[in-house]
């Protein structure tokens, strides 16, 4: 005689597979998270080089974060870099799509950038710096060139990152962003790219004594009393701020040198 379920075996039945969906759903979301951060390594590991063939190609100096061409275009990192890329969607994070709207961030000071909008990467501006004259910030800052990198291992050129929503396109609004795993990947100077944790120890050093902007602090650093990253657009929102002199996940700066930061100067 066939033998039915009963309510109560039902019943028992779906706890049970709601029980191993909770367990199993967060591993699944984190092994998805893990690949996608996998992924994100390769793509920083090709810009790295992509940046070492381009300085190769342009005596030895690095591209300006953003550079000011008539008629009102910006002209950066990213349209430098490109060319040297298998395809610019290399520029975009699997974990942060589309990203930072480059194109709205730099028509906020009467820019336009036709080549690029979504971008994931954000570049050191102390080795990439920019110029930015005839705009209203009416800055600079002076080309990088490969020697006045002292150490190439320790020197992040793009990492995880956001541009905060904001007119004040300064150092200090762009910053590291750990989505990946509560962390943040990193490519550096001598073509290598790395994950790090929300925290630890990043590479680099302590800034010098005097000579910049914030004196014997580490060039690279996460802000300091939080024990849990801001992500993505809540960086927008950001309480405290990022300011100059207590910056959120700041990653700019040339170790061994007295780019603390961005040396910014002024317009000839």
């Amino acid at each position: 005689m066939k033998h039915a379920f009963t309510l109560i075996e039902l019943l028992v039945v779906i706890a049970i597979i709601a029980i191993l969906a909770a367990i199993l759903f967060p591993v699944f979301a984190q092994a998805r998270e893990k690949a996608r951060q996998t992924s994100c390594l390769s793509n920083q590991k090709q810009l790295g080089l992509g940046t070492l063939m381009y300085i190769q190609d342009y005596d030895e100096t690095f591209p300006r974060s953003v550079y000011v061409i008539a008629p009102n275009t910006a002209f950066s990192a990213y349209d430098a870099i490109g060319p040297y890329l298998k395809n610019i969607q290399i520029f975009q994070c699997p974990s942060a799509t589309p990203g930072v709207n480059w194109r709205s961030r730099v028509a906020a000071i009467g820019l336009q950038s036709p080549n690029f909008q979504f971008v994931g990467f954000v570049p050191n501006l102390g080795i990439f710096g920019e110029y930015l004259c005839g705009t209203a910030f009416n800055k600079q800052t002076p080309a990088t060139a490969l020697a006045g990198v002292p150490t190439p291992v320790d020197t992040i050129l793009f990492f995880d990152g956001w541009m905060r929503n904001t007119v004040v396109l300064d150092w200090y609004n762009f910053l590291g962003d750990a989505r990946h795993n509560d962390g943040t990947t990193m490519c550096f100077a001598d073509g290598h790219s790395k994950w790090f944790r929300y925290g630890a120890t990043l590479p680099g050093g302590n800034a010098p004594a005097s000579g910049v902007n914030r004196p014997s602090v580490p060039y690279y650093g996460w802000r300091a009393g939080i024990t849990a990253p801001v992500k993505g657009a809540a960086l927008d929102t950001l309480s405290p701020a990022s300011t100059p002199t207590n910056p959120y996940n700041d990653f700019h700066g040339i170790p061994g040198t007295n780019i603390g930061d961005s040396e910014d100067t002024g317009c000839p």
